[in-house]
């Protein structure tokens, strides 16, 4: 079953169900779906407003890279689903062995390091919209930055979670080298956004 085909309620009441799946790494990716779709209405309201014709190519940009993202991110959502449920099912047969759960463990560290990915490409879309977007509705840049910064945030608990019990040195040093990277110049980039955003509000 696909969730992202299901309702919004049917997804929230299963998430509150006892019940394994969606989780915490389903609700990351979802997360930065959300947030990429408040930056691709903003994006859709400044190539359509006439004030804002100078910035138009830029705006038609952010579009298009956002709604890029929004889609990844969408599936990742499902990939995230299927790789917890792999690892479940790794715990039940190998529970006494944790070398049997390394291949599913390194396949679930996959989907929330691609979510820190899209968002950090997501959080500088958010960035050039900071600086053209509509200014009528730069409150919603604002809720996309937060929405954005939780993704990764959430991410990188299940990237973590993970990492900690996979016993290949090497790969935990490049995931977790891979991943703080990205948080460094994440933090750098959402203080830049809502710096601007409520530059541009007060202006």
């Amino acid at each position: 079953m696909r969730y992202s085909d299901k309702s919004v309620k049917h997804y929230i009441d299963k998430l509150a169900a006892k019940t394994p799946v969606p989780g915490g790494g389903s609700v990351a990716a979802l997360l930065g779906a959300l947030g990429c779709g408040l930056l691709s209405m903003v994006a859709n309201y400044t190539v359509s407003g006439k004030s804002y014709n100078g910035y138009k190519e830029r705006a038609e940009k952010a579009l298009k890279d956002s709604e890029k993202l929004r889609k990844q991110l969408i599936e990742l959502n499902e990939k995230d689903i299927e790789a917890y449920e792999r690892l479940s099912r790794a715990f039940k047969k190998h529970k006494d062995h944790v070398s049997g759960l390394q291949p599913s463990l390194k396949s679930a560290v996959i989907p929330p390091l691609k979510v820190c990915s899209c968002v950090h490409k997501a959080a500088v879309v958010a960035l050039q919209l900071a600086y053209v977007g509509n200014k009528s509705i730069i409150p919603d840049i604002c809720v996309g930055m937060y929405a954005l910064d939780a993704a990764f945030e959430s991410a990188l608990v299940n990237i973590g979670v993970n990492l900690r019990l996979i016993t290949d040195k090497r790969y935990v040093v490049d995931k977790s080298e891979q991943s703080s990277r990205l948080h460094n110049d994440m933090k750098k980039i959402k203080t830049e956004v809502l710096s601007k955003t409520r530059e541009r509000m007060l202006s």
